[in-house]
């Protein structure tokens, strides 16, 4: 009996067993197969990760395409010498090549002034790389150097005179050029003509923005000399960097531009490339030609912010040499600079007059504020660590500048923050200071005041 019973049992048990079973497998496939189950959630996981994926793709595709435009190559230009778009902000007009380049500049020296109209660098472009051309070995160019007749592209726009600035002052740019923060390496220019840079004018309303000039070459002994432009007037000049180059002129020589006029705008520059003045103190026409500046020659009636000067800027002799501007004009506004350059010479007795570390000479209603020196300056007299001259017979502010640099003249005439000329009397200076080095070589009256000046 107890082994009947035994088996009913046990009998029972399998089949609870089978049904438990049963359920747990049921349960198991619903985990496995069910609306969120293993293999549906994995399958979901997949398609998710496929998804990511694809958008990862897309994405890295997109920084590739953004990297290939920024060292993107002039050869692959389709058209060069053509500048493709029409011009406006959804289609604008497109320099792809160095080809295109001189195009630009051909064009706006015949007469096209790009008014209302916008042209974008669409690659870097290196005038000693064959990259940056379609075909370096052109002659279809003509005699741009003015040497040897018509020679292959490249090689007229790296010797003799060089590449032709775009614009002067008779044909001005007056559109709007967008580097889109690319460069633009090995400008070379070589020839005694005033407005000499990339462009050589930019005019009213005209807007050069957002690029980097490398290693730029420009030897012109004549006036309005700029790596960027000799020449801006009622313009804005935004967002430019200059690196390792070399400009050599005569008056007005500037870092970014040669001169600055007419309710014009530099904001937002750096210059560091060495800025050389050859102009000579006693000329044929008696008058005396040297004025130079890490961003500007000259700032007339017109404002330079947010701006700094690395590289030297250096004279034999002459007058008005700045980190930032060698003259502010009447009305000029210089605020929120820097300098960091050498400015004039110790030691090769930089004969040059007027030199301070941010403007050689400010005039008539024009202000220096926020800014300081950290540069090394030096020259013959009436030099300062922020302004070398103040308010020739006119009335000029400094206002909340400092001087940590060291001041050396070889003559007198100085001062920590500037030298102001006895005719001075109505100038003003407020809180500025200065802890730098003053020296004078020469037996003077070398004062220093409260508000960091001195009249001999």
């Amino acid at each position: 009996m107890m082994k009947r019973n035994q088996k009913g049992i046990t009998l029972i048990a399998l089949v609870i067993t089978i049904i438990i079973m049963l359920i747990l497998a049921g349960v198991a496939l619903n985990i496995a197969l069910g609306d969120n189950g293993i293999f549906k959630m994995a399958q979901k996981a997949t398609e998710k990760y496929k998804t990511a994926q694809s958008e990862e793709d897309s994405t890295m595709q997109e920084i590739s395409d953004e990297l290939q435009g920024l060292i993107g190559k002039g050869k692959d230009d389709k058209t060069p010498g053509v500048i493709d778009g029409e011009g406006t902000e959804e289609k604008p007009f497109l320099i792809e090549s160095i080809e295109d380049l001189v195009q630009l500049s051909n064009n706006v020296n015949a007469g096209t002034t790009y008014e209302n109209q916008i042209v974008k660098l669409a690659v870097n472009l290196d005038f000693k790389s064959e990259d940056s051309y379609v075909n370096s070995k052109n002659k279809t160019y003509g005699d741009i150097n003015g040497i040897n007749g018509a020679e292959e592209l490249k090689t007229e726009l790296i010797t003799g005179t060089g590449f032709k600035s775009i614009g002067n002052d008779q044909k001005q740019f007056k559109g709007t050029f967008d580097g889109q923060n690319r460069t633009i390496s090995n400008l070379y220019i070589n020839v005694a003509a005033n407005y000499q840079g990339l462009f050589g004018y930019v005019g009213n309303n005209g807007t050069v923005k957002n690029l980097t000039i490398s290693n730029a070459d420009i030897n012109c002994e004549s006036s309005r000399i700029g790596t960027l432009t000799g020449h801006v007037n009622g313009g804005t000049i935004e967002n430019i960097k200059t690196n390792n180059g070399k400009v050599t002129g005569n008056q007005f020589v500037g870092g970014i531009v040669g001169g600055c006029y007419n309710k014009s705008t530099i904001n937002n520059c750096i210059n560091n490339n060495n800025i050389i003045s050859k102009g000579k103190l006693n000329s044929e026409d008696n008058n005396i030609h040297l004025t130079a500046g890490g961003i500007s020659g000259i700032c007339d009636n017109s404002t330079i912010m947010n701006s700094h000067n690395i590289g030297t800027v250096y004279a034999i002799q002459g007058i008005e040499l700045g980190g930032i501007v060698g003259v502010a004009g009447i009305n000029a506004i210089i605020d929120s600079c820097y300098n960091e350059g050498k400015i004039g010479d110790s030691e090769n007795n930089c004969l040059a007059t007027s030199i301070g570390g941010i403007a050689g000479d400010i005039s008539t209603n024009s202000k220096v504020s926020k800014s300081y020196n950290i540069g090394e300056i030096a020259g013959r007299g009436a030099v300062g660590g922020i302004v070398g001259n103040l308010g020739w017979n006119a009335k000029a502010y400094i206002e909340n500048c400092y001087n940590i640099g060291v001041v050396t003249s070889i003559q007198g005439n100085i001062g920590g923050i500037c030298y102001a000329n006895a005719s001075t009397t109505e100038s003003e200076i407020k809180n500025c200071y200065n802890v730098g080095y003053v020296n004078a070589t020469a037996a003077i009256n070398s004062n220093i005041r409260k508000h960091c000046w001195s009249r001999k």
